[in-house]
């Protein structure tokens, strides 16, 4: 044990001679001019590697001056120079511990060394390295594996840096923009995305598309995939209407249907089965479906079973009534008079309210002309409404019938006919029927304007709709055989709301 403390106790005051021989001979070498001590001769010297005389090497006992540049600025070209050759031909792989031999070596602090290393030796990025490297990100390689194939000193962010100040210089200047997707490739590509994308391994559908599209990256392939499959698809009325006529052709053959509309099998009986529900709904509320509702908020029970249990009202639309009732319940507006409704107080609130302008009706004068309630007229007017609408509901699928087959079999519509048929008058006809195949378009053109034609819809309007009774313009439209939002526009002109020239 004593031997072993000896034996250690020796190699320790030798190293101790060695540091303080390596600091004399350093100060004696040390040279004023160029800042630094000549270390290849002090190693020489002392028979030992370069490496092994800066770690005998004490900066805070020695004597000779440590230089501090922490600007590039303050730097020399030669001092610079040594650096780098320093760094690549001495060190190579350079550790922590390695910058403080590095700042013994050039006599310069340590932290100024590392800051002027970093700042001379960025990656001089060329123009075939550039393309090279966009390549491969195209390609989906990561900044670590291309550094693999462009090994720049320092690290991957020196490379990555030096990438990214390139692109700035090259974006400066005029470049060609992407070649775009043409309607033709979008739809060819809709198709692959549809047949070969599975969630969480796009492989197949990339090898094909790519297969598909030689000229294009894998980035642009991507980018256009994900806009196809995140695009929002709203399944339209046309849609629904189409589907389901294609069913009534084809039967429930949902492949041959998708083809048909281009859509996938899967999105086609989709769209049937919201046209399926849709039929389902009405919009008005009868009695019956406001005690179901009524009971299931008595029961607590969620507006999505109360949705199942009425059969023809959405979820949505149940919470929306249920807010309604309870606003009613509360304000005590379900109150009806205790005397019941005769005709002539039904006809008189129906000719008092058609006085007065849509959502500008003063229920208070109503009631106080009849003698009853402000919620009894409400509620009554309501009851009638409803009614009305069902009404028109029920005869709504009949009068569409006929107006279909009657249209298909000599290209016109007799509402005459069709009223004394299903003993209707010729205006309940015109508002209930949803038939508009074949219907034209009515654009306003000075050189080609019709007044027989406006006449004819002004007519209409007046002898079916006086103010202050808001028009049907199902009505007009069925009327005058037109689509209904150039009915809308063409009505707005004639009325002076819209400006047009050469009336006369």
């Amino acid at each position: 044990m004593e031997q072993a403390l000896a034996a250690d106790d020796a190699r320790v005051q030798k190293r101790a001679e060695q540091s303080i021989h390596v600091m004399q001979l350093a100060g004696r070498t040390y040279d004023e001019q160029r800042g630094r001590c000549d270390w290849e001769l002090v190693a020489r010297d002392m028979g030992m590697s370069l490496i092994g005389c800066l770690r005998l090497f004490d900066p805070s006992v020695s004597t000779v001056p440590v230089r501090s540049l922490p600007n590039i600025t303050d730097w020399l070209a030669e001092d610079i120079s040594t650096l780098k050759s320093a760094v690549s031909e001495k060190f190579g792989v350079v550790t922590a511990d390695e910058w403080r031999l590095i700042g013994v070596y050039m006599n310069i602090e340590q932290p100024d060394c590392f800051m002027a290393h970093n700042i001379c030796t960025f990656s001089r990025m060329t123009p075939d390295m550039y393309k090279a490297i966009i390549r491969h990100k195209n390609d989906g390689l990561k900044w670590k594996d291309i550094f693999e194939l462009y090994p720049i000193p320092n690290s991957v962010h020196v490379l990555r840096d030096a990438y990214h100040r390139f692109k700035k210089r090259d974006d400066s200047k005029p470049k060609t923009l992407p070649m775009k997707w043409s309607d033709a490739d979008t739809r060819l590509l809709k198709e692959l995305v549809q047949t070969y994308d599975k969630p969480g391994n796009r492989h197949e559908l990339l090898t094909r598309a790519q297969a598909a599209f030689p000229n294009r990256s894998q980035k642009s392939i991507l980018d256009k995939s994900r806009q196809i499959i995140s695009k929002p698809q709203v399944i339209t009325n046309d849609a629904m209407d189409r589907v389901n006529k294609l069913v009534d052709a084809y039967g429930k053959d949902w492949a041959r249907i998708g083809q048909e509309i281009d859509v996938s099998p899967r999105r086609a009986q989709r769209i049937w089965t919201l046209h399926q529900e849709r039929q389902k709904v009405t919009l008005t509320w009868t009695e019956n479906e406001l005690d179901i509702l009524r009971k299931c908020i008595h029961d607590g029970v969620g507006m999505a079973e109360a949705s199942r249990r009425i059969g023809t009202k959405t979820q949505f639309g149940c919470y929306f009534k249920e807010q309604s009732l309870k606003r009613a319940m509360a304000n005590n507006t379900l109150q009806k008079s205790k005397t019941p409704w005769n005709a002539d107080d039904v006809a008189r609130v129906l000719h008092l309210v058609s006085t007065y302008k849509r959502g500008e009706i003063d229920w208070t004068a109503i009631g106080k002309d009849i003698g009853r309630t402000v919620s009894s007229c409400k509620t009554k007017h309501g009851e009638l409404q409803r009614n009305r609408i069902n009404s028109m509901d029920n005869h709504s699928q009949a009068v569409s019938h006929e107006v279909q087959k009657q249209y298909e079999q000599q290209q016109s519509v007799d509402w005459a006919k069709i009223a004394q048929q299903l003993n209707l008058s010729e205006r309940e006809c015109l508002e209930a029927n949803q038939f508009n195949d074949g219907k034209i378009r009515w654009i306003y053109h000075p050189d080609e304007f019709s007044w027989d034609m406006a006449n004819r819809m002004t007519t209409f309007i007046k002898d079916n709709y006086p103010k202050p009774l808001p028009i049907n313009y199902t009505a007009v439209s069925n009327y005058m055989w037109i689509g209904m939002s150039d009915c809308v526009k063409m009505a707005s002109l004639l009325r002076g709301e819209m400006n047009y020239e050469n009336k006369a």
